[in-house]
């Protein structure tokens, strides 16, 4: 494969298929905003290929009916295409461009090779996980055959098809590039839908479902901000399949606005009476989730009587107390999922620590919801925070946009790991290297309510990124550590983001 920096005119074919794609892209969700997505379409056709092939009267006409705003960005991308057409004009550089082309060609198919070999064992991981679950969902042990049948499906062959294809290190670095574009694209995907798959997340998904489809209760418990609640949301609406009662915990939350009450009406002239159902028992009668968001920040005389709740599966019936001990039966679907942060008083206030009753009755259905890359030292590239800081920024095609590279990338998330692992106390290999400033305070990590985590590393990247060049990165992280209550946090967050060549002012 040619290089693309190995010749002026690859060098300059690439620079100018690479803007008309953002021009292009640009100029049509502008005009599927002001205008609609036929107004979109009708310009989308009009503009034709990257090789400018509609007529310049033909765009004109186009332009013409378009808001004045957008006739500016229609005109730079037909430049652009004249630009490239001009460029492969000439045979010699048509020649070596369309041979740079074959050979881009060739990295995509043994990229595809590779995606449909992953895929080829994920889907024999999920035939796996799908007899299984059938099995647990049904209370029941795996058959003889259903035994046989995983036996087999983890004896297929893996066969490496593409190893045939990769030729040389061009190839093989090639293909490399465009499987990390498709990994961006779906972690993209996976961000906007509510939760990042890391391997974590997967591995706390495949063991729990089979309980939760049981009807047994979940607990996820992890320090702020580290996606708790919206693996509970993934859980019980991406692989449940119904949209969950939600409860958020507070202190002076009542049994009665969690499982119902009875509320006066005005019927015809006369006050009635009548029992008005909470989440809790809306999620009991029809059969769907309910998250218990916080559930330590809930008071103790509920937490009494989520004890008894707890214990209840899909056919049990429910006497209850707030209808006149009216019974109800459990339909099945119905499953608790509750989030906990870490006891730690001084951090999280208004928190009470939950009892061993209430915690021996999820069982083994407790995890704790860990930041990404926990475990791994300080030394190591932290790639899923990597991954999560580039799926909050890239487009559809897995680009970064412009105002942000891949090396800030890699320097916030290395402070957002830092800190999370800080904030979590987990000084493990390398921490005295690379965290050299950061003191523990009777026996506390040094950060004691504030963190870079996960959601917050996300919408500082977005922020940046949607101010379409008027806040830079560094600007923005100065604003979330101006922003820092607690006077130690915010000096030990200076000296995270600085020791890692961010300004903060």
């Amino acid at each position: 494969m040619l290089p693309i920096d190995a010749d002026p005119v690859l060098i300059e074919a690439r620079a100018i298929a690479v803007e008309l794609r953002h021009s292009r892209r640009a100029v049509l969700e502008d005009c599927r905003r002001l205008r609609g997505e036929e107004a979109a379409d009708r310009l989308r056709s009009a503009l034709g290929s990257a090789l400018g092939s509609a007529s310049a009267s033909e765009i004109e006409r186009v332009v013409a009916g378009l808001p004045d705003e957008l006739a500016p960005g229609v005109r730079d991308v037909t430049a652009l295409q004249d630009r490239m057409t001009a460029l492969l004009r000439r045979p010699a550089h048509r020649e070596l461009v369309d041979r740079a082309l074959a050979e881009r060609a060739l990295v995509l198919r043994t990229a595809a090779r590779v995606r449909r070999e992953d895929g080829e064992r994920a889907a024999r991981d999920a035939a796996i996980d799908a007899i299984a679950g059938s099995a647990s969902a049904s209370g029941r042990a795996l058959t003889a055959a259903e035994e046989r049948r995983i036996a087999r499906l983890r004896r297929e062959p893996e066969w490496h098809e593409w190893e045939g294809a990769v030729r040389s290190e061009a190839i093989r670095d090639g293909a490399l590039v465009a499987l990390a574009r498709v990994r961006l694209r779906e972690a993209r995907a996976q961000l906007e839908s509510g939760l990042l798959l890391t391997d974590q997340m997967r591995g706390i998904i495949s063991e729990a479902l089979p309980a939760l489809r049981r009807g047994d209760p979940l607990l996820l418990v992890g320090e702020t901000g580290g996606a708790k609640t919206a693996l509970a949301e993934y859980l019980s609406e991406r692989e449940l399949g119904r949209e969950p009662e939600f409860v958020s915990g507070y202190g002076d939350i009542t049994s009665s606005q969690v499982i119902g009450a009875h509320e006066l009406h005005a019927v015809e002239g006369a006050t009635m009476s009548e029992f008005v159902p909470g989440p809790l028992l809306r999620a009991m009668t029809s059969g769907a989730p309910v998250i218990l968001d916080e559930v330590n920040a809930m008071p103790a005389e509920f937490l009494k009587r989520l004890n008894r709740i707890l214990q209840l599966r899909p056919g049990d019936v429910y006497a209850v107390q707030e209808n006149g001990g009216r019974r109800v039966r459990v339909a099945p679907g119905f499953a608790v999922l509750a989030t906990a942060n870490e006891q730690t008083p001084h951090r999280y206030r208004g928190l009470d620590r939950l009892s061993a009753e209430l915690v021996n009755r999820f069982g083994a259905n407790s995890y704790r919801v860990r930041y990404p890359d926990a475990g791994r030292p300080y030394a190591q590239f932290p790639r899923e925070n990597a991954l999560l800081a580039a799926a909050a920024v890239v487009d559809r095609d897995g680009d970064l946009p412009r105002g942000v590279s891949a090396e800030q990338i890699g320097r916030v998330a290395r402070a957002a790991f830092i800190s999370q692992q800080v904030f979590a106390g987990e000084h493990g290999e390398g921490f005295a290297d690379y965290v050299s400033t950061e003191r523990e305070i009777d026996g506390r990590p040094g950060l004691e309510e504030s963190v870079l985590a996960p959601r917050t590393l996300v919408s500082i990247l977005r922020k940046t990124v949607g101010s379409a060049g008027a806040v830079t990165l560094d600007h923005a992280l100065s604003r979330f550590v101006e922003g820092v209550m607690h006077r130690e946090d915010r000096r030990v967050l200076t000296l995270i983001l600085q020791g890692q060549g961010f300004r903060i002012s």
